[in-house]
């Protein structure tokens, strides 16, 4: 990736942070400013002393009180300059972290049958390695651009070949940082997917410690860790010599602008130079040797930055891809208005693929009347999920029309509706339902108006929760605490704490235990609304009126309810 390329990735995403502008201009002016600070102090200083050795006498009050005045300012800029930058930071990491929760709400879950889970992860701890670079190395490369250019005019005032020997000097350095930039990023990147591969390797087994445990894998796992650390450790020598070699170099020439800038001031003291007024130029040499210095240093320091941003270049292309994802519903442009009372679905003529190019359905068609409970049996693969994730509008079909119907008949298009409304109307219960860190009221309440802790008792009685945990029970990081029964009975009770219209599962039941998918049975049943449950499982289709088979190639494979049994025979035995 070259330099032009790394600015055009990281140029991507100040459009989401365009409320954060205004902060990063003024982190630049804050630290500009210190920086020239700095460096007026160093020079000031060196002029003093330039005075003192060749005309023999003190700086005057004015010098004194301006090296004063100008080291309290540089007290005080650092210190804001570190409380502007770090508050950006967080700013920064919020923006970010807001505009891509904002990007998968639109496009999650992805048409691709990604795992969005741990793709939203590396992109989360990629953004927390950005935002520093907004905050505050974007300023301070802008700090030192303007540094050089100050320098550059101030060492042509003094003395202009001296500004040829900065221009010069700034060219070589930056050069040499760009060369030796070449095989660090190569090496850079091949670090970064060694640390990557390790990462991945060391979550994977961290989420499948029991297997691990079981089969009795802990060795091999830790000598595997230990086998890619020291890889990646010898990939990151071999960088840092690349490092060493390039700063090396950037002393050397350093070095020669001291130099250079010495053998002209001695050239130009003859008779029509500086020096011919007195030892001008010998007085002014400190100053203006620490001027070049200061700036030949400060694009050598910008120029080493920008090379060694690969690392951050790579967390930003995958941020930008991960925000620019393109969104799987369109936004409603004029909603319609939700009728009260009971509704129901209907699919008419509907395809949809995935991105891979995998057909799902093929001008599918069924309806469901509103209080019907309706079952989706298929084999696996046949499109039960499809059918789930299109009912709930998590995915817009490629062609044809998912709609709520009432009892009138009146045709409700799910892509005309609100989404508010729609979430309202519609829950959704799936396999691998996730619960949220936190206590189990606060996940009842997940997507749900405020209700008293009478009505969530009255939920958990009602899914058989109630006798073996209370609202103010820890779950755990995705109910870890729990069994998969008593996961999938909370997630019922989250949905059903809404109170919607339509209640959609998807293989809620498909590893339970007898008992357990009685109970869910029992409860899906009971529902005072319309039910499409997907299940392979004959007790949870025995409970419904009707059973639609999924077969995706078929134009219209409507079931009607008196062929259930021959189905359930068909599709179960």
């Amino acid at each position: 990736m070259t330099e032009a390329t790394t600015a055009t990735v990281f140029a991507r995403l100040l459009p989401p942070l365009r409320p954060e502008w205004r902060g990063i201009i003024w982190s630049y002016l804050i630290g500009t400013t210190s920086t020239l600070a700095l460096t007026a102090i160093a020079v000031l200083a060196a002029l003093g002393v330039g005075r003192a050795v060749v005309h023999g006498d003190w700086p005057p009050a004015a010098w004194w009180v301006s090296l004063s005045a100008l080291v309290l300012l540089r007290a005080v800029l650092t210190w804001r300059e570190m409380d502007v930058s770090h508050a950006l930071a967080y700013r920064v990491l919020a923006r970010l972290r807001v505009t891509l929760f904002d990007a998968y709400s639109r496009s999650v879950p992805g048409r691709r049958r990604e795992h969005s889970g741990r793709a939203a992860a590396v992109v989360m701890t990629d953004i927390e390695k950005l935002e520093f670079f907004y905050a505050h190395t974007l300023a301070q490369i802008g700090a030192s651009v303007t540094l050089f250019l100050l320098s550059l005019i101030g060492a042509a005032v003094i003395m202009p070949a001296a500004a040829l020997v900065v221009l010069f000097g700034g060219a070589v350095v930056a050069l040499t940082a760009l060369l030796g930039a070449a095989p660090a990023r190569r090496i850079g990147a091949q670090e970064q997917r060694e640390r990557e591969d390790q990462s991945e390797k060391l979550v994977d087994a961290l989420g499948a410690m029991r297997e691990i445990l079981a089969y009795g894998l802990q060795d091999r796992i830790v000598r595997e860790a230990v086998d890619g650390t020291r890889r990646a450790a010898r990939t990151s020598r071999r960088r840092a010599l690349i490092a060493e070699a390039v700063n090396g170099t950037r002393e050397l020439i350093l070095t020669a602008v001291v130099i250079s800038i010495i053998l002209l001031a001695l050239v130009t003291s003859g008779p029509g130079g500086i020096g011919a007024q007195g030892g001008g130029v010998a007085a002014l040499l400190p100053a203006l040797v620490t001027l070049s210095v200061a700036g030949v240093a400060a694009i050598a320091e910008a120029s080493h930055t920008v090379t060694e941003l690969h690392p951050l270049a790579a967390s930003a292309r995958r941020v930008g891809a991960a925000i620019s994802r393109p969104a799987v519903v369109a936004d409603v442009a004029d909603p319609i208005d939700l009728p009260q009372g009971p509704l129901g679905v209907r699919f008419d003529d509907v395809s949809f693929s995935y991105d891979d190019q995998t057909r799902a359905l093929h001008r599918w068609s069924m309806e469901i009347a509103p209080r019907e409970h309706v079952g989706l049996a298929g084999a696996s693969g046949a499109g039960k999920s499809t059918v789930i994730a299109l009912a709930a509008r998590l995915w817009d079909p490629e062609h044809g029309t998912i709609a709520l119907v009432d009892d009138a008949g009146r045709v409700y298009p799910l892509d005309a509706i609100a989404e508010e409304d729609l979430r309202t109307a519609v829950a959704v219960v799936e396999q691998d339902a996730r619960l949220f860190h936190g206590t189990v009221r606060e996940n009842l309440l997940r997507g749900a108006s405020p209700r008293d802790d009478g009505a969530l008792h009255a939920v958990l009685k009602r899914v058989g929760a109630d006798t073996w945990i209370t609202l103010d029970d820890q779950i755990g990081e995705h109910g870890v605490r729990l069994s998969g029964g008593q996961r999938a009975r909370l997630a019922l009770a989250r949905a059903l704490v809404r109170e919607p219209r339509v209640l959609i599962v998807d293989e809620i039941t498909a590893s339970l235990d007898p008992a357990t998918e009685r109970h869910i049975s029992d409860v899906l049943a009971g529902f005072d609304g319309t039910v499409v449950a997907a299940s392979h499982r004959r007790e949870t289709l025995e409970r419904l009126d009707r059973v639609i088979r999924i077969a995706p190639e078929a134009a219209s494979p409507y079931i009607p309810g008196e062929l259930k049994t021959a189905v359930l025979h068909d599709l179960i035995e």
